[in-house]
């Protein structure tokens, strides 16, 4: 072997024990950077506070206002300007304007073109101002039609009204002995008569009084 080549052998080893030295730094390196970015990453997970889904509470919803009861209905008279709550399974019905909320019965019927005659639980009798004194007095009073029994002035709504109690007579078409509970109420605008007329013996009188009592409580003029 000669000197020239023994030295280009000895170069040649020389650059493959660098390589392989230079080789094997980088690799350690690089586990020992990738470990401790993994232990990094575990302490900065674990330091975390898991905190559960925050939501916000539905707002509280509030209404307020006067609320008519559900088991009742309003009816309006916009010729006569009053109003009346009645039972929401009750019916009524009527021919004109001016005979709307003036016919009251818990059965469906059908008002007469004539309805001078027309005979239903619960009316209610539009007066004139004119007639109003001469209509108060003949309820008042006995006749042929009626025996009163009492007669008595009420408040309600801050309005004097007269409530009269008396039975049939016999005459007419109604048998004697019969219920019949009225309420005169003297508006200045618009006096009303509102009547309950028993109809047949087997009638639970105390029934209709009970409504006709919780429709007068309601009535208001406007």
């Amino acid at each position: 072997m000669t000197l020239g080549i023994f030295k280009t052998r000895i170069k040649q080893i020389t650059i493959v024990s660098a390589l392989f030295v230079y080789g094997l730094t980088a690799f350690l390196l690089g586990r020992v950077t990738v470990k401790n970015n993994f232990i990094d990453f575990k302490k900065s997970k674990s330091s975390e506070v898991i905190r559960p889904v925050e939501t916000s509470p539905p707002n509280t919803d509030i209404q307020s206002g006067a609320v008519i009861s559900s088991f009742a209905k309003l009816c309006s008279n916009t010729v006569y300007s009053f109003e009346i709550v009645y039972p929401k399974d009750w019916f009524t019905t009527f021919n004109t304007e001016p005979e709307k909320c003036t016919f009251f019965a818990p059965f469906s019927f059908v008002v007469p073109q004539d309805i001078t005659d027309f005979s239903i639980p619960i009316k209610i009798e539009v007066v004139k101002s004119d007639n109003w004194l001469q209509t108060a007095k003949f309820y008042q009073n006995p006749n042929e039609f009626q025996n009163v029994i009492s007669v008595q002035t009420i408040q309600i709504n801050e309005k004097s009204v007269q409530k009269i109690e008396a039975q049939t007579t016999g005459k007419g078409f109604l048998s004697r002995g019969f219920t019949i509970i009225r309420y005169l109420i003297a508006d200045s605008n618009t006096p009303l008569v509102i009547s309950y007329q028993q109809l047949n013996e087997k009638e639970n009188t105390k029934m209709y009084e009970d409504a006709l009592s919780e429709m007068i409580s309601s009535l208001n003029f406007f």
